[in-house]
């Protein structure tokens, strides 16, 4: 049986793997086309299909992270809120913030 504190991690990975994908498929979509919009615009949609599927499913396995985060705390009492929230960071809020920060880096580097 996996443990409670494996499987957030779990989850957590691949949240994070999902966001990696995102941003590589991005990458390659804006490869695909050029600024002037000429290029290959089926290799465009492809690769843009791929970043929206992966948007998909990293929101998905968030949400599956947060109602497991919520359920797991009406089941343990935590000795402080600090210590609820310290076990919330790698589950619940980094991947959304390491999410927006490829994309800002993205942005900000093309």
């Amino acid at each position: 049986m996996i443990s409670l504190r494996r499987l957030k991690l779990l989850l957590s990975g691949a949240e994070l793997l999902c966001a990696a994908v995102s941003l590589a498929a991005a990458w390659q979509a804006e490869a695909a086309m050029n600024k002037s919009g000429l290029g290959d615009l089926e290799r465009f949609a492809f690769w843009n299909s791929i970043v929206g599927l992966t948007l998909m499913l990293f929101f998905l396995l968030w949400v599956a992270a947060l109602l497991l985060a919520l359920f797991t705390r009406q089941r343990q009492q935590y000795a402080s809120t600090g210590r609820y929230w310290l076990d919330l960071v790698p589950d619940v809020l980094c991947p959304p913030v390491l999410l927006g920060a490829g994309w800002l880096a993205f942005m900000l580097l093309q």
